[in-house]
């Protein structure tokens, strides 16, 4: 997911500088409070992008990939008070009823609630040291390898094997983000390196379908010279219309995609959550009976296939709808934050001051 929420806003950034580069240098001389309104405009897009991303995409995706749509046990969710009881004395209780047992992942708003009510404002971000953690140490690694992010097939391979290597810390955050708030410091959540073989082929899944479905296409498209990796600024306007519309495809196939490996993903990394630790939404730790503890000498852990097909319908619908609804906004304020881009751009005087070519004698 994080890798087609980057491209996605790289190309809107390619947009606003294409713009920007169209200007005429010697009508358009931006001044500093002019330059400062830019770097704003930028900061607090990028900053309420990513706040959709890691809250909605991230956090609220992961507990429906858990949560169970049919609990013996409903959690309510009623402003702040997870406790308050159904008052047999309202007017509407059917109403009420309906709010009771719908899944509390099946309304962003709802899941913004509950995870307030239970750690406060900021528990939108939990997770949040481990998820920088794992975003330096994903960073430090591709950069290891010697292959330019414009290597497509590289890159296929690339992101992949660093997925694999981190996949112990994505299961750590999973294990942050689902369960009740605890003492323990982030790094203290990390399993020990003897889970890596239980939950790497969940993470190669995950990290395969996505970059092979962004990757593959647009390395033929790049082959096929649709994409022009040095566009010639003389018809920048083009080039990045004809880069935004190849670069489209792929970029919703990844998402596509990555919807099941993200699943099986996460209900591997759930099913080996540890005992003393509590969920924070009605989970199915046997996941039907599939998981047979390693005490009893089972392996302890869901396989990718039980992970997939345990995942109930209506699970998979309330996931979908998540994912739509978070991409549908990030979107959205990518397009505003060209528009802003652009027009502040348009709006810089001319200077006058600038020498003017004089026409020959």
């Amino acid at each position: 997911m994080s890798t087609v929420t980057s491209h996605l806003v790289r190309r809107g950034a390619d947009a606003a500088w294409a713009s920007l580069q169209l200007q005429d240098p010697e009508k358009k001389q931006p001044s500093g409070l002019q330059i400062l309104g830019l770097f704003l405009t930028v900061m607090v897009f990028g900053l309420a992008i990513f706040s959709v991303e890691y809250t909605y995409s991230c956090v609220v995706a992961t507990l429906a990939a858990v949560e169970d749509s049919n609990p013996d046990i409903y959690i309510r969710v009623d402003g702040d008070d997870i406790n308050k009881p159904l008052d047999p004395n309202s007017q509407e209780p059917e109403a009420e009823m309906v709010g009771h047992h719908a899944p509390i992942t099946s309304k962003l708003r709802r899941a913004v609630k509950h995870l307030r009510a239970r750690g406060g404002f900021w528990s939108r971000f939990r997770g949040l040291s481990m998820y920088i953690v794992i975003s330096i140490a994903h960073s430090l690694l591709v950069a290891v390898f010697p292959i330019p992010m414009t290597s497509f097939i590289g890159q296929l391979i690339v992101q992949p094997l660093v997925s694999v290597m981190l996949s112990t810390l994505y299961m750590a955050w999973v294990h942050i983000v689902i369960s009740e708030p605890s003492p323990k410091r982030f790094y203290q959540r990390i399993p020990s390196y003897r889970t890596f073989m239980k939950i790497a082929p969940a993470a190669a899944l995950e990290s395969a379908l996505a970059c092979a479905a962004l990757f593959v296409p647009l390395a033929i498209a790049k082959a096929a010279g649709w994409i022009n990796m040095q566009p010639d600024m003389d018809h920048a306007s083009s080039e990045l219309g004809r880069g935004l519309a190849v670069s489209a495809l792929p970029a919703i196939l990844s998402l596509l995609l990555s919807i099941p490996g993200r699943v099986i993903f996460v209900r591997v990394a759930a099913s080996m959550l540890p005992e003393e630790d509590e969920t924070i939404v009605p989970f199915d730790r046997s996941f039907g009976g599939k998981v047979q503890p390693a005490i009893v000498g089972g392996s302890g852990k869901i396989g990718l296939r039980d992970a997939w097909t345990t995942f109930d319908w209506a699970g998979r619908v309330r996931f979908v709808k998540v994912i739509a609804k978070a991409f549908a906004i990030k979107v959205a304020l990518v397009v505003l934050a060209v528009a802003a881009l652009i027009a502040q751009s348009a709006m810089m005087p001319s200077n006058p001051d600038f020498p003017k070519e004089t026409p020959p004698q």
